[in-house]
């Protein structure tokens, strides 16, 4: 498989050192330890122990989870939290308020940067502890340290947040204003295992089943949702959570902005510590975490580090979708892999290990290069390989446009023509099917991650599933020629539109491409997506205030992408396609602008592109020598 490993990832120890030590574990389960509020969380300890006795003035690493503490100390989870003890820390997973064996209600993001405080300080008091407290966790647990150090917790020495956010609303719940319907999932998901339905399995099935494909589908296809009118109802909690933040704060208001949610809001407040941002380019969240760390560079604050994979959510193996990426991701070829490189983290920061060796400030996976044959597991062999700078983007990386072209075509030079634009009708009744995702779908079969852009089936009878996305009368496709040279991108992607529409509201909708030419493994190409981005229109000009549109009236609007590092290989062609809808992925607008009205209205949507309007993609073109 194509693709020279640049820099290993963050590398092991030479072969001549000695191994780390390691120790035996005891385990403390169900420790209750109180809230300011009396509230007692269960909380499980493991304690590092040298001849039967605990050690002592040892730091102190901790996860908070809502998904239940007991699942990360087994196997299934690679022994997670032990693993740390094991290395000489008092390590500590702690079940959030109402969920499992704590106390209280549950109350999603609002309750988490009172109760980490608590906790961070609690473990640090703890007779073992020497008073310095680390916090990792992938995911929610992310979410849950980052609303942490919004208060300042004095104990907290260094943080590890992993494919998580950084803003509940801008990265997590919605995407360009317009809503995640995995968020919807998860609270299903969330609610069969609430002690709401606790002593009723009728009820934990009903959600269960609401939660899984097919139905889930057929729900998401009928929101917004309302109290009372599924099955969420059998965990009121739970369904209050789901309707408020999905269906009723709709616009990023005052709601979003407490420091459990807005967490980038109150950055300033963080204590001045290390912390090692990590995400996959093909994680729900790269954006998020990349921007986590830009800023907090730019907020002068030392010691941040910076980790990009070829990977999913929580993920670290070098596969993913229907894509192979080569050199099983450098240094990084496994969950234990990554581990050791957060335990390298903490023994720098926490320990004052000098010689631990973390990698340099920037280390990401530039995708593509690979043979474009079918490979191990009958994937596509895309390749890959590690790169390090000392910032993100890279030094040398400049942003390049490609204007959109009636003829479909893509080029650097800005359009001729004086009057040029291109029409098609978005049915939300027969959305354009997101074909390749980070999320997997509970339900679907295929592995979450890229996928050829053929379309699958969504909704029931509605769409040809088999054919290529690009045969859609509903997408707009746009290429470069073959690429007489290879180029490559490293930064944030942004699309530039104008455009107008027959109704008040509308989502626009982007996927990039690196498309593989014709080969005898794959005869007709194969489009492998590399990130996608959506804006609801109303939200053009803020997503504090929806503003709607004036049928026919021309509007600019500048769309983030997820970023991305991808070398595009001569005779490759780069492509992005522009449409109104990305279901699943995305809840379908129904262009009424009003976002609780359940009526589908058909829109007649415009994309400008020429001299005076001209809709571009902005890529950012590296080049490692500066030319």
């Amino acid at each position: 498989m194509a693709g020279v490993c640049a820099v290993q990832l963050a590398p092991a120890a030479p072969a001549e050192e000695a191994a780390p030590r390691t120790y035996d574990v005891i385990v403390e389960r169900n420790v209750m330890v109180p809230m300011r509020d009396g509230t007692r969380l269960a909380t499980d300890l493991y304690i590092p122990t040298e001849d039967g006795k605990p050690l002592k003035n040892i730091p102190a690493v901790l996860m908070r989870t809502p998904y239940g503490k007991d699942r990360w100390g087994t196997s299934k989870n690679k022994h997670i939290i032990r693993f740390f003890a094991e290395h000489g820390y008092l390590s500590a997973t702690q079940d959030v308020r109402g969920r499992f064996h704590s106390e209280g209600t549950y109350g999603y993001h609002k309750q988490e940067p009172k109760d980490g405080y608590d906790a961070i300080e609690w473990l640090a008091k703890h007779p073992l502890c020497n008073g310095r407290v680390g916090t990792h966790g992938p995911s929610a647990m992310t979410s849950i340290q980052l609303a942490s150090a919004t208060q300042t917790p004095p104990s907290l020495a260094a943080m590890i947040p992993h494919c998580g956010t950084i803003n509940m609303y801008r990265h997590g719940t919605h995407v360009g204003g317009a809503l995640r319907l995995r968020r919807l999932q998860w609270f299903l998901e969330r609610a069969a295992n609430s002690k709401e339905v606790q002593g009723r399995p009728w009820a934990a099935k009903a959600l269960k089943e609401m939660a899984f494909m097919p139905n889930f589908i057929k729900w998401t296809s009928r929101t917004p949702w309302r109290r009372g009118e599924t099955p969420l109802k059998l965990a009121p909690n739970y369904e209050d959570w789901a309707i408020r933040v999905c269906f009723e704060h709709t616009d990023y208001d005052e709601y979003w902005r407490d420091p459990g949610s807005a967490r980038d809001e109150y950055f300033h407040a963080y204590p001045k510590i290390p912390i090692m941002w990590v995400t996959g380019w093909l994680d729900n969240y790269p954006g998020s975490i990349v921007e986590g760390y830009r800023r907090m560079v730019e907020m002068g604050r030392e010691n941040q580090a910076l980790v990009v994979g070829p990977w999913t959510h929580n993920s670290f193996i070098a596969s993913a979708g229907d894509v192979n990426f080569g050199n099983e991701g450098g240094g990084l070829a496994s969950y234990h892999d990554f581990l050791n490189l957060e335990l390298r983290w903490f023994d720098r920061w926490l320990k004052g290990v000098k010689k631990s060796d973390t990698g340099p400030p920037v280390q990401f996976f530039v995708m593509g290069g690979g043979d474009g044959h079918k490979g191990e597991n009958k994937r596509l062999n895309h390749g890959g390989y590690w790169e390090a700078s000392k910032s993100w983007p890279p030094e040398g990386a400049c942003d390049t446009n490609f204007y959109l072209n009636a003829n479909g075509t893509l080029y650097t030079e800005t359009p001729s023509a004086t009057v040029s634009s291109t029409t098609y009708t978005h049915d939300p009744s027969n959305p354009v099917p997101s074909a390749g995702n980070p999320w997997q779908f509970y339900g679907i079969k295929e592995p979450r991650g890229p996928r050829d852009q053929i379309e699958l089936r969504t909704i029931p009878d509605r769409g040809l599933p088999g054919m290529p996305i690009s045969s859609r009368p509903d997408v707009l496709w746009y290429q470069t020629p073959p690429l007489e040279k290879d180029l490559t991108i490293a930064g944030q992607v942004r699309m530039v539109l104008w455009i107008s529409s027959t109704t008040p509201d509308t989502d626009f909708c982007v996927k990039l491409l690196d498309i593989h030419p014709p080969s005898a493994d794959y005869p007709t190409g194969y489009c492998m997506p590399l990130s996608d981005g959506t804006l609801r229109a109303r939200y053009r000009e803020s997503f504090s205030a929806a503003k709607l549109m004036k049928p026919g009236e021309v509007y600019k609007l500048e769309i983030d992408l997820e970023p991305i590092a991808n070398r595009f290989l001569a005779g490759h062609r780069i492509g992005v396609y522009v449409c109104s809808s990305n279901f699943p992925i995305v809840e379908i607008n129904r262009n009424t602008g009003d976002p609780m009205d359940r009526r589908l209205l058909k829109a007649d949507n415009t994309v400008h592109h020429d001299t005076a309007r001209p809709s571009h993609l902005v890529l950012p073109v590296w080049r490692k020598d500066g030319s």
